[in-house]
């Protein structure tokens, strides 16, 4: 299953007990900024991942981290889910899809990764840098977060900022839920328990509940 990877295997464990319906089990309030270069080219996002409680929860106690209960993690157990969080599987595309012209921006793995921990939720940041960058001038740059499989639900917290330039804005055209869902169901009653609970499928519908970003710059 490809929610995050390895970095919540463990979740898979606790929560597939029974046959999945059609929500999602982790939700991440997610923050965007859109970097630009001195060119005035689209060159990085930076991202920031927020999980809830019941999700940092788990990781916490799985790692058998703050075992004083202070909600307080140690230099060290910070450093042990930074490294988690840095592991990422070839095929794991860090849920963040961007195309220009609506063909596909390739994107490098996550750089300057940082985790903080505050009132029971586990924060992660990082950086995706565009390995091409771009100017939206030329064409048009569409943006979703989203994990295919619709285990995990980003929730995007607040409008995406930008940074590096003052003539763009974000345009945002927000997911149709009810269609999602109905699509969602219709594919996962296709799937058999063994499917589901043995080998991990999931019906490949988690674009269809992601708001749809655009980046618009003046010529």
């Amino acid at each position: 299953m490809r929610c995050l990877g390895p970095v919540l295997s463990f979740l898979l464990s606790v929560l597939a007990l029974a046959r999945a319906e059609a929500h999602p089990h982790v939700f991440i309030d997610t923050g965007l900024t859109f970097r630009f270069d001195d060119e005035g080219r689209l060159g990085a996002v930076s991202v920031v991942w927020v999980f809830d409680d019941f999700s940092s929860m788990l990781m916490v106690e799985d790692m058998e981290m703050d075992k004083d209960g202070d909600g307080v993690l140690t230099d060290d157990e910070i450093a042990r889910l930074t490294a988690m969080f840095s592991d990422w599987p070839e095929d794991f595309a860090g849920d963040l899809y961007l195309t220009h012209d609506g063909k596909p921006v390739a994107l490098s793995g996550p750089l300057e990764i940082a985790v903080r921990y505050q009132q029971g939720r586990i924060a992660v940041t990082h950086i995706r840098a565009l390995l091409d960058r771009l100017r939206p001038e030329d064409e048009r740059i569409e943006v979703q977060v989203y994990d295919p499989t619709y285990y995990t639900f980003y929730d995007l917290a607040g409008t995406p900022e930008i940074s590096g330039r003052d003539d763009c804005r974000i345009e945002i055209e927000k997911a149709d839920i009810a269609a999602a869902q109905r699509k969602y169901g219709d594919e996962l009653a296709k799937l058999t328990n063994d499917e589901i609970m043995e080998q991990g499928k999931y019906p490949d519908v988690g674009g269809d509940f992601a708001d749809d970003m655009r980046l618009e710059c003046a010529s």
